[in-house]
C-alpha cells in the first residue's frame, strides 16, 4: 500500500479565497487535488537540471510504467475530450480498456514512457472538469 505524505502550508487570504472559489465552482473535488494538479503543472514546465542533484525531486527524464483509471459519465463529448488527449499521447499508451456501467464509463490505461510525459498526461486529464474520479499510479 502506498502512503501519501501529508504536508501543511501557509497561504495568504487571497490564495485561500481563490482555492475556495475553484472548489465552489466544482473545478476540483478537494484542496489536495487542486494543489497536486498545480504542482504537477509546475513540475512539467520546470527545468530540473537547475535543481541540486542531492535533492529528492523525481527525475522527470526517468522511464516509467504508469496505470491510470478514469471514471467519466457516459457522454460522447467527454469521451471525445479523453480521445483527443489519448491521440496526443498515443505512442506512450500501450494498453487501454473501457468498461461501461450504469453510471458511466471506466477507462483503464497503461502508460510507458518518460515521467515528464506522464505528468503532462495527468495534467491534461485533470483539466477535464466532468471527470467523476481519476487515479493514477507509477509502477517503477
Amino acid at each position: 500500500m502506498i502512503t501519501i505524505p501529508i504536508i501543511s502550508l501557509s497561504i495568504n487570504e487571497s490564495l485561500k479565497k481563490f482555492i475556495n472559489k475553484l472548489l465552489s465552482k466544482n473545478q476540483y473535488d478537494n484542496k489536495s487535488k487542486l494543489i497536486r494538479d498545480a504542482l504537477l503543472r509546475l513540475m512539467s514546465t520546470m527545468d530540473t537540471t537547475t535543481i541540486d542533484s542531492d535533492s529528492e525531486i523525481l527525475d522527470i527524464s526517468k522511464k516509467i510504467v504508469g496505470n491510470l483509471i478514469i471514471v467519466i459519465p457516459n457522454d460522447y463529448n467527454i469521451q471525445k475530450k479523453i480521445n483527443k488527449i489519448e491521440t496526443v499521447f498515443n505512442e506512450h499508451i500501450v494498453s487501454k480498456n473501457q468498461h461501461f456501467h450504469q453510471n458511466g464509463l471506466t477507462i483503464f490505461m497503461v502508460f510507458e514512457g518518460y515521467l515528464e510525459d506522464f505528468h503532462k498526461l495527468v495534467v491534461e486529464i485533470n483539466s477535464i472538469n466532468e471527470i467523476t474520479n481519476f487515479r493514477y499510479l507509477i509502477i517503477n
